[in-house]
């Protein structure tokens, strides 16, 4: 397609400088040269003749083109496509008349009357000149000379035909455009118009650029013939300056010259006129840009203003998340340093036979599940030395803790109320969740789930990694990039064992303290680290520290867990826009049975078990009351347990303990030293929780 930039191709006027002028001196001419010359004059005549037919076809064809390329150059920018459909169907209608106009031989003199109307003029099939007159001789060059004028007289007559049907497409093409200014305003409602006709004007674009491409050559073929005209017209004026002296004589022909150069002035006139039209309508389209720079300015202006905006919503953003993050913190606070929840599950298999699945001797008085009652239905093996506290009647117990789930209460319902505090791990700072109570009371369930993965049953720890995952990605929108470095190791027989390594391995692994005095860390030596990126990698994690695991059979569970396994999951994070950068740790423990060393029946090897297993839980209960009393030393190193966890049991964590308890009435003496023991860590303040940063 032309676009509005390029410039149209004109048909040079034949000017003064191009006619041959003519002597009036006469050479007086031999006999011999009127013999001999007839043969190369006879040969130079025809290919004049036949090269100014040529240019005057050419020339016809150019102007049709260039009416053409005219009737398809829109008058603004290249923006005003979305009204091309209409115009190029007015534009086809303008073109098909010029084309076959174009394609005739020549146009007789009546198409001047013409000039002016609308209508396109009628071509007259005019005779070439050689037709209607006697061949010349070839030694009558000034005979030829005078048919040549003659030739050219009728070209600069259609010459000025074209020129006057070149005036009235212009006419036409500026009325398209003053019809397309009009509906450009009803661009967006023929959106739909305009997307079916795009592929018409591709087709129009493919068939124009042919056009120019077919003009081009023609130009190139009319600039050969120019070049042989040039050549030719040197020649005759070799000879022109030969033949002076006949020129004198001449004078009609002169008078002929004259007549031409008058009409090539009107011609002039006419073009100058057309001159100052182009130049109008350039101003007109300089006009237009300037108006159309000046809305784009004022978009610009809108735009930064709305990226001002953005700017600033996105800081508002920012803020609201470091608010939501110190509230959330408030909250957790305020809900107490160290939670206990206490779940009771459900009878299992061999259990319910005798009963219809209801715990006689467990009572869950008030709606906010935050009461417990044990009541002994029997005597049997009680230790009434500690039947005093927390006594109700004679045989009745009541514990309060921060949530009690009775047997019927699920997984959901149980992540549901610990997920705020896993949302801290994220905000950086270190927590803890840990499972403690006697053997078969249901641990291991409530932080891994089933053996079999079921989805409805999910343990805490999936459930934890799951939501941190989630969480994270809601998290990238607002700038934060996240990275997450996983362990997993069991303390058995007051040795560490890492659950992710080979099991072949060795090595030893020693607990140390890394860091400054008011930034101390805790690092187990040796220890493997997994950086995770999902959580379907954690589960496969989990999986295989589940499968390295020891475990063994007591007589209170006939698969009992016979160590501490702790899962850590280091969580780095930095806001690339405000450059703020936290570190927080989730610590989630499954504690061994707590059952009494009596109870177990454990013998030889599970002995030795079972005593490391109460030696580290005995600790731990001494930690958290010299915690609770504030004592000014805390016996962390009697126990690879506490030593790991000190940093989640000294005031730098937010730390959560699930008692877990079984629902059998011959485990009520176990069950009932876990809710007191449960009862003493739900009274202990620990401080404040600090967030770590980088």
């Amino acid at each position: 397609m032309i676009m509005a930039g390029t410039q149209e191709k004109k048909i040079p006027a034949l000017g003064k400088s191009r006619l041959p002028t003519f002597s009036a001196k006469k050479r007086a001419r031999s006999p011999d040269e009127n013999t001999t010359r007839p043969v190369a004059t006879e040969k130079r005549r025809k290919l004049l003749s036949a090269s100014t037919e040529n240019l005057h076809d050419r020339s016809i064809q150019s102007a049709g083109n260039t009416s053409l390329n005219r009737s398809f150059r829109p008058s603004n920018s290249t923006g005003s496509l979305r009204t091309s459909s209409t115009l190029n169907k007015t534009t086809t209608a303008v073109v098909r008349p010029t084309t076959k106009q174009a394609s005739k031989p020549g146009v007789g003199s009546a198409s001047k009357s013409s000039v002016g109307s609308k209508k396109p003029p009628v071509a007259s099939t005019v005779p070439k000149a050689a037709g209607n007159k006697a061949k010349r001789p070839a030694w009558d060059l000034k005979g030829r000379l005078q048919d040549m004028e003659e030739l050219l007289n009728r070209q600069s007559s259609k010459r000025d035909s074209l020129e006057s049907q070149l005036q009235d497409y212009n006419s036409r093409i500026a009325s398209l455009e003053s019809e397309k200014n009009q509906l450009y305003g009803d661009v967006q409602s023929k959106e739909q118009i305009v997307h079916g006709a795009s592929k018409q004007i591709e087709e129009y674009q493919k068939q124009i650029r042919e056009q120019e491409a077919n003009f081009e050559q023609t130009k190139r073929k009319l600039q050969t013939e120019l070049d042989s005209i040039t050549f030719l017209k040197e020649s005759i004026q070799r000879q022109k300056e030969s033949l002076e002296g006949e020129v004198s004589a001449k004078t009609v022909e002169v008078t002929g010259l004259k007549s031409t150069v008058a009409e090539l002035q009107t011609s002039q006139v006419g073009i100058a006129a057309q001159l100052d039209a182009t130049k109008i309508s350039l101003e007109q389209s300089v006009s237009a840009g300037r108006e159309k720079d000046k809305e784009i300015s004022e978009l610009k202006q809108m735009v930064a203003a709305m990226q001002d905006t953005i700017e600033k919503y996105k800081i508002k953003e920012q803020e609201h998340e470091t608010m939501r993050r110190k509230l959330h913190n408030t909250i957790q606070e305020l809900k107490g340093n160290i939670r206990v929840f206490c779940r009771v599950r459900p009878l299992l298999g061999e259990e319910l036979l005798g009963s219809d699945g209801t715990i006689n001797h467990m009572a869950f008085p008030d709606a906010d599940s935050k009461m417990l009652e044990l009541e002994k239905m029997s005597d049997a093996g009680l230790n009434e030395s500690c039947l005093t506290a927390n006594r109700k009647g004679n045989n009745k117990y009541e514990f309060a803790f921060d949530k009690v789930f009775n047997p019927d209460s699920t997984q959901g319902q149980v992540f549901e109320e610990i997920c705020q505090l896993v949302q801290s791990a994220l905000d950086g700072y270190n927590v803890c969740i840990f499972a403690y109570g006697q053997t078969g009371s249901g641990k291991t369930f409530t932080m891994e789930g089933p053996s079999q993965f079921s989805p409805e049953q999910t343990g805490m720890i999936p459930r934890a990694v799951l939501q941190i995952f989630e969480s994270t990605q809601d998290l990238i929108s607002k700038g934060w990039q996240y990275e997450f470095e996983a362990s997993f190791l069991e303390i058995y027989n007051e040795t560490i064992r890492d659950l992710l390594g080979n099991n072949s391995d060795d090595q030893k692994h020693d607990i140390k303290m890394t860091g400054s005095a008011d930034k101390k860390d805790v690092m187990v030596t040796n220890l493997t680290t997994v950086m995770v990126t999902s959580e379907d990698q954690v589960h496969e994690l989990l999986r295989k520290a589940s499968h390295n695991r020891a475990v063994a059979e007591t007589k209170c569970n006939e698969r009992s867990s016979r160590s501490h396994s702790v899962f850590r999951l280091k969580i780095s994070g930095v806001n690339k826009h405000t450059q703020e950068a936290c570190i927080g740790t989730l610590n989630l423990v499954d504690l061994a049975g707590s059952e009494r060393l009596k109870d177990s029946g454990s013998e030889g090897a599970r002995l030795k078990e079972t005593q490391a297993i109460n030696k580290s839980l005995s600790t731990l209960s001494k930690v958290i009351m010299a915690i609770a009393n504030k004592d000014g030393y805390i016996p962390y190193r009697e126990s690879k347990l506490t030593y790991l966890l000190q940093n989640s049991l000294g005031g730098n964590s937010k730390t959560l303990m699930f008692v877990n308890v079984s629902p059998k009435e011959e485990c009520f003496q176990e069950t009932l030293n876990s809710l007191r023991f449960a009862t003493k860590v739900n009274q202990c303040n620990i401080g404040t929780a600090q967030k770590k940063a980088k």
